[in-house]
């Protein structure tokens, strides 16, 4: 990246950053990860049990084997067979975690955070139950607006994530969502967070690099 890019790069987060702080988010940006780590391990600080969304974003910085090294005691719905009895208690245990770590497909330069859910797990999770929320997000997921956060939730994030998932959707062959009926559908909730909920303690993290889909 040239400093041109990187300039501009920089005007884009600061920008989400400034208007998600305007709606009352804790809002931060990070040029590297040893920063996003540390700023995620203090905020661990004094939290005993940990909940963890399916994103690849967390996975790839490190997060869960950093927190069970810290002693806590990680509740990752990843680990267990789709639909088991473990794995619906593990996301329900996600709802009262002390802290609970994910990213989002999308945030605006306007300052909303944006999802599609397959089940609702993550978007209940980050509105009202935890006691403290992180949501970490790379660059790629910055976009200027909400018509740009569903249009790359459409045509990016979600056929990539059920192609991940080996989903027989049509998005898997036509690479755009289709507003399917199928049964195997991500796509069944979308919410869209305008300002910080009222009694969740939520702080976004954006590095600038770019993770997850």
């Amino acid at each position: 990246m040239d400093s041109f890019q990187e300039q501009h790069l920089n005007i884009i987060i600061e920008t989400a950053v400034q208007e998600l702080r305007k709606h009352r988010f804790d809002a931060h940006a990070f040029s590297d990860r040893d920063a996003l780590l540390k700023f995620i391990m203090d905020h661990a600080t004094g939290a005993e049990t940990v909940g963890v969304a399916g994103t690849h974003t967390v996975r790839a910085l490190g997060i869960v084997s950093m927190m069970e090294t810290a002693g806590k005691t990680i509740f990752d719905h990843w680990r267990f067979k789709p639909g088991d009895p473990e794995e619906l208690a593990c996301r329900r245990k996600q709802l009262t975690c002390d802290l609970f770590i994910t990213s989002a497909n999308a945030i605006t330069m306007t300052g909303e955070i944006v999802n599609k859910d397959g089940c609702g797990n993550r978007i209940n999770s980050m509105t009202f139950g935890p006691k403290k929320v992180i949501v970490v997000v790379g660059k790629n997921k910055v976009v200027s607006d909400l018509d740009a956060a569903l249009t790359r939730i459409e045509e990016f994030a979600a056929p990539i994530r059920a192609t991940s998932l080996n989903r027989k959707t049509p998005c898997v062959k036509t690479a755009q969502c289709m507003d399917c009926d199928s049964p195997e559908r991500i796509c069944n909730i979308t919410s869209i967070i305008h300002r910080k909920p009222m009694m969740t303690d939520l702080k976004v993290a954006i590095i600038s690099e770019d993770l997850g889909y």
